[in-house]
C-alpha cells in the first residue's frame, strides 16, 4: 500500500502541483486548505505531513505542535520565510524537516523518502526484543520500543527525531560522532539539512534531560558529541 502524505498548504495551485508530483511517485495523497481540515485529517493517520507554516484558522507552528502531542509522523515544514528563528521555532514544536519555499519538487520527494524509512527502519530495530532495548542510567529509563523517557518515574516529553536522537547516542555510548553522521543516522540523510539543525535538537535534549543527566550528552570540541554512561 501507498504510504499518504497530507499536504497542509492554503495556496491551492501549489498544493495541487505537489499533489500531483507525489502521487506521479508513487505516494498516496490527502489536502488541507486551512489547520482546521488538517487536524480532521491528521486524525486518518498520514504516515507524513507536509505543512505549511502561513494557514488560515490555525497557523503551522501551532498545527505542528497539536500533532506532535499525539503522534510521531514525521512533518516537513515548508515556509517562504528562511530565518533561523523560524527554522528554531518549527523544529522546537516537532518538526523534523524544514524546506523554504521555492523548493525543488525532487528534493522534497527525496526527503519524504528519507523519512518514511528511517521509521521504518527505526520501528522495526526497536521492535525487535523489548527487554533487550530499555536502557537505565540511574534515574533516567529509556524505552525504544515505547518511544518512553522518565525521569524519576515522570515522563519526559520528546519529539520523535528528539528520541531518535537521544536513543542513538545512548546506544552507542562512548562513540563520538560528527553532526554529518548523525544526520545520517537519524534523519537517514545529511545532504539537505543544516547542521545547525543538530546543535538545536543537543541543546533541546540537554533542557529535557535536566542538569543531572544532561551531563550524559558531551560535546567534543571540534569532532562532533557522544553520549557517557558516566555524568
Amino acid at each position: 500500500m501507498a504510504e499518504t502524505i497530507l499536504i497542509v498548504e492554503d495556496d491551492r495551485d501549489l498544493s495541487d502541483v505537489v499533489a500531483a508530483y507525489l502521487k506521479n511517485e508513487g505516494f498516496s495523497v490527502s489536502q488541507a486548505f486551512t489547520g482546521g481540515e488538517a487536524l480532521e485529517l491528521a486524525q486518518s493517520k498520514p504516515q507524513l505531513v507536509l505543512l505549511d507554516i502561513m494557514l488560515p484558522e490555525i497557523d503551522g507552528i501551532e498545527l505542528c505542535r497539536r500533532i506532535r502531542e499525539v503522534s510521531h509522523t514525521p512533518i516537513i515544514m515548508i515556509s517562504a520565510k528562511n530565518t533561523d528563528m523560524d527554522k528554531l521555532m518549527s523544529l522546537g514544536m516537532g518538526a523534523d524537516d524544514y524546506m523554504t519555499k521555492p523548493f525543488s519538487l525532487p528534493e522534497l520527494a527525496g526527503r519524504i523518502r528519507a523519512h518514511l524509512r528511517r521509521c521504518t527502519v527505526y520501528e522495526a530495530a526497536s521492535g525487535e526484543n523489548k527487554s533487550q532495548t530499555i536502557r537505565t542510567f540511574g534515574t533516567l529509563i529509556i524505552d525504544p520500543k515505547a518511544y518512553s523517557v522518565t525521569i524519576d518515574g515522570e515522563a519526559v516529553t520528546m519529539t520523535s527525531k528528539e528520541f531518535q536522537l537521544l536513543d542513538f547516542l545512548c546506544s552507542h555510548s562512548g562513540q563520538v560522532f560528527t553532526k554529518s553522521q548523525l544526520m545520517d543516522e537519524v534523519w537517514g540523510f545529511n545532504e539537505y539539512i543544516d547542521e545547525n539543525t543538530i546543535a538545536v535538537y543537543i541543546g533541546r535534549l540537554r533542557e529535557k534531560l535536566t542538569k543531572e543527566h544532561s551531563e550524559h550528552i558531551k560535546t567534543v570540541w571540534g569532532v562532533g558529541y557522544k553520549w557517557s554512561n558516566h555524568e
